[in-house]
């Protein structure tokens, strides 16, 4: 799928978020090791994060029980990205 050379895997996680905890929420993430970028957007989605992760397996722990889990993410949605 969506490798890079080293094996590992990079996404774009669209979140949508409660209203007012934007700066909040781009804080939590940035706190978070496997994320690179963090930043409010416009349009359907509030939120955007890049990741990056060693596997599928951790990529989909991080998005279902780290960043699903934090307080005003109403829904997530993954794109991996390919080089």
């Amino acid at each position: 799928m969506a490798e890079d050379i080293n094996g590992r895997i990079k996404a774009l996680v669209l979140i949508r978020s409660d209203p007012m905890v934007e700066k909040n929420l781009v804080g939590e993430l940035m706190a978070l090791e496997e994320v690179k970028e963090a930043h409010f957007s416009s349009g359907p989605y509030d939120v955007y994060c890049i990741i990056d992760c060693p596997n599928y397996d951790s990529l989909n722990d991080l998005v279902m029980n780290n960043i699903r889990g934090i307080q005003g993410t109403k829904s997530t949605t993954t794109c991996y990205m390919s080089e």
